[in-house]
């Protein structure tokens, strides 16, 4: 005899976002077999992952919620790979939904973003949200009704004429008054008897920002987490924050599935995976899913303490000794080590490479500390400092010269943002 709770409808979805193809491979090298580096190697690993499960496990939606590449003019090859695995999903009719992130979107252009070539093909069981949008979708368990936003920015509002004048932050106001009447436009039609899943690609006020640096650019807004709830609604599957977190358990649930895999040292602590999620109207549950991302492991040492006690000629087999305890097989390494001037001509950094070989990269990133604080940058005068560029210049060819370039381009890119929007007129 059959009882209610066979009676129940569920539908299973995996929620993959923040795939960025073309990120992070400057912490890798490149495989001689393929001629593709490892590091990209590592995210197309990571996707495959994703679809594996999801065939595996005959789920009925593969749901992406924004940013498969690094910007939206991605090299062939990242397009190749991307496809691939979508297509894997095509032909067993899994149905795919890909919303376009901010990375996927080109700049002063509302026509054309990086997943368009998808919607030209037509490819069967895919839907591209590149607008706000509300639709019932049919599973083989059923259907459910999917609400899509695309990335929002505040580029189509500022343009009009009535707001020519209005400033940034009563812009972002407006924007988001738009966007909540717009969702709850879309929640009034909704039927409660079928499930709901909700997706955007934005950031949300309760949200914990990762701290991934490599893909930080310029500014992006915050919307009330609030304005998802609704009784109607099942699950929310929000993209752009790259830390996997739950905003609200249930009724409905908020979650961010997070980036796939890491980008760089800012998410050496979090681990990358997607969300499985049943999808039941009332009942809906989810759980994360790691795809075992490769280690980043940062090794740190203060070689200024204690300085009198030790024998400057060991030091190269301390830094050994500490890489050595902490090196995981193919993990990406760095050595972050305070030094004294004094001390750093004992250092062997060829030998510390060596001990470092079972790493797949390894970064050795010395803090050269003067004898006094004073002189720490000596290049940095007064006349230096009446130029922020310049001074910011002269800092990062201390600290972090392998990153200088693009640092600098992003201070660049946010200082003239803030002159534009403060009515200044200098560009850096």
């Amino acid at each position: 005899m059959a009882t209610e709770t066979d009676k129940i409808t569920k539908i299973t979805m995996v929620h993959v976002s923040d795939i960025h193809f073309g990120s992070g491979e400057s912490h890798g090298r490149l495989n001689p077999d393929t001629g593709l580096n490892i590091r990209f190697e590592d995210f197309v690993l990571a996707l495959k992952k994703a679809v594996d499960y999801t065939i595996e496990n005959q789920i009925d939606v593969f749901l992406f919620s924004g940013d498969a590449y690094r910007n939206a003019s991605p090299e062939p090859i990242y397009q190749k790979m991307f496809a691939r695995e979508l297509n894997r999903l095509s032909k067993h009719e899994v149905k795919t939904i890909l919303v376009v992130g901010n990375h996927d979107q080109l700049l002063r252009s509302t026509q054309s973003h990086a997943m368009s070539v998808f919607q030209s093909l037509e490819v069967p069981d895919m839907l591209i949200v590149d607008k706000p949008m509300m639709l019932e979708i049919e599973t083989k368990h059923g259907p459910f009704q999917l609400i899509g936003l695309p990335h929002i920015t505040r580029h189509n509002l500022a343009s009009l004429d009535k707001y020519k004048d209005a400033s940034a932050q009563e812009i972002d106001r407006v924007l988001a008054q738009h966007v909540e009447s717009l969702l709850a436009g879309f929640f009034s039609k909704l039927d409660k008897t079928k499930p709901c899943v909700v997706t955007a690609h934005m950031s949300t006020d309760k949200a914990l920002a990762g701290i991934e640096e490599e893909l930080l650019v310029g500014y992006t807004m915050t919307f009330p987490t609030e304005m998802f709830i609704y009784d109607g609604v099942d699950y929310v599957a929000l993209g752009h924050i790259h830390k996997y977190q739950v905003l609200r358990e249930k009724n409905p649930a908020i979650v961010y599935a997070g980036s796939l895999e890491r980008v760089d040292f800012g998410e050496e602590k979090e681990d990358k995976g997607f969300v499985k999620v049943d999808l039941i109207r009332g009942s809906t549950t989810f759980s994360y899913q790691s795809i075992a991302p490769r280690p980043f492991i940062t090794v740190e040492l203060d070689l200024t303490k204690n300085r009198e006690n030790q024998d400057s000629e060991k030091l190269t087999e301390k830094l050994i000794q500490a890489v050595r305890r902490e090196i995981l097989p193919g993990c990406v390494l760095r050595l972050k080590c305070k030094i004294s001037a004094e001390d750093l001509k004992q250092i062997n950094e060829d030998r510390l490479k060596e001990s470092a070989s079972d790493a797949l990269s390894f970064k050795l990133q010395l803090e050269v500390v003067p004898e006094h604080a004073r002189s720490r940058i000596p290049q940095l005068t007064e006349a230096s400092v009446l130029s922020p560029i310049k001074a910011l210049d002269t800092y990062l060819s201390e600290v972090a010269p392998d990153r200088k370039e693009r640092l600098l381009e992003r201070t660049r890119s946010m200082m003239n943002k803030l002159a534009a929007e403060t009515g200044g007129s200098e560009s850096l």
